[in-house]
């Protein structure tokens, strides 16, 4: 099928439209997930635990085969079923076991009476061969392998939508350099002004040096700025010297806990960056501010208790429900919690 750009499927979720089968492509993941939920958004709120299955691929209950039985499920409520498979790449250009670091391709074809239903894609072939009228199935993957045979059944049978980010033109040489930080400023002047803001060159080129190519990381790097600014429509290369991270390493694991109590936004939103950069456990940092509201915030502040008690439990049962995005939940928290009041109509929050 021919590929779809993100407008075009903004039309399809808009329309409440949606096609069978979906391939979002690439690494703008940031956007990804914006529109995964976004497409999660076109189910009934009520009808979503019933309805919705997001399965991670290589995880338990996310092999070929329960992919294919979630699609053909019929919905208990409503009349639509939405399946979306993360970390598709792990099937669509998955690594042989144990040599990772060689990035050599496991082969999709049939291997006989040792095929295992964790690598066996006959279903999800006969699958798309005959998809479910009720239901769409989303692979969401930041890339694949299009030798693959199973990977080429579903290019040719998906609407695929390619997030390439800003670093969509080759690369090579300066003037490859030059075009992907072309893009990159474009791209920042374009998020400005849809936010009704301005940044100074300055300001611009501090935020561009520090996320290099990565759209994910400028993506990032721009709602914390915005989440701390506020209302201020106007942003300095002091205000992105304060919230931008770039190559710090976390030193202490209560440094979140110290900025929120230290009524820090700034430092807050920094050392909570730099932890989702580890890979740590949001529900651990959550914990941890738990644990501060009860035994610091209550000593304190009793007044601010139970507004803080509030955003914690709205926070955890987010991250529970798949919510929002993880990252952008808890800096809405921290914001919050250093007393700062966060507005409820921001495009990237929940």
């Amino acid at each position: 099928m021919p590929a779809l750009d993100v407008a075009a499927l903004r039309r399809h979720v808009q329309a409440g439209t949606l096609h069978r089968l979906y391939l979002f492509l690439g690494e703008d993941v940031k956007l990804i997930d914006r529109m995964v939920d976004s497409v999660e958004a076109t189910i009934d709120a009520a009808d979503r635990p019933f309805a919705v299955d997001r399965l991670y691929a290589g995880e338990d209950g996310a092999a070929p085969v329960d992919i294919a039985a979630s699609c053909r499920s019929l919905p208990m409520l409503g009349d639509r079923r939405l399946v979306i498979v993360m970390r598709a790449e792990r099937l669509l250009k998955p690594k042989r076991a144990g040599k990772a670091a060689d990035d050599e391709l496991v082969d999709d074809e049939p291997s006989g009476d040792g095929e295992s239903a964790a690598t066996d894609f006959t279903p999800l072939e006969d699958y798309l061969a005959s998809p479910s009228d009720f239901a769409t199935l989303v692979f969401v993957a930041t890339e694949i392998d299009r030798t693959r045979r199973f990977t080429k059944k579903l290019v040719e049978k998906a609407q695929v939508v390619e997030f390439s980010g800003i670093r969509a033109q080759p690369r090579s040489g300066p003037a490859g350099s030059s075009a992907a930080a072309g893009l990159a400023r474009k791209f920042v002047l374009e998020e400005m002004v849809r936010e009704g803001r301005t940044m100074d060159p300055a300001a611009i080129k501090v935020l561009l040096d520090r996320s290099g190519e990565d759209i994910s990381k400028l993506r990032g790097d721009i709602e914390r700025l915005l989440l701390y600014v506020g209302d201020r429509k106007e942003i300095s290369a002091a205000d992105v010297e304060e919230v931008a991270v770039g190559g710090a390493i976390v030193q202490d694991d209560w440094a979140v806990t110290n900025a929120v109590g230290a009524g820090d936004a700034a430092r807050g939103l920094r050392e909570l960056a730099l932890r989702f950069e580890r890979g740590d456990s949001p529900h651990a940092i959550v914990g941890q501010l738990r644990w501060w509201v009860s035994n610091r915030l209550a000593e304190s502040a009793p007044d601010r208790v139970k507004a803080a008690l509030d955003a914690l439990l709205r926070t955890d049962l987010a991250l529970k429900s798949s919510g929002g995005e993880d990252q952008v939940l808890l800096e809405r928290l921290v914001v919050e919690l250093t007393g700062r009041p966060v507005g409820r109509g921001s495009r990237w929050g929940t």
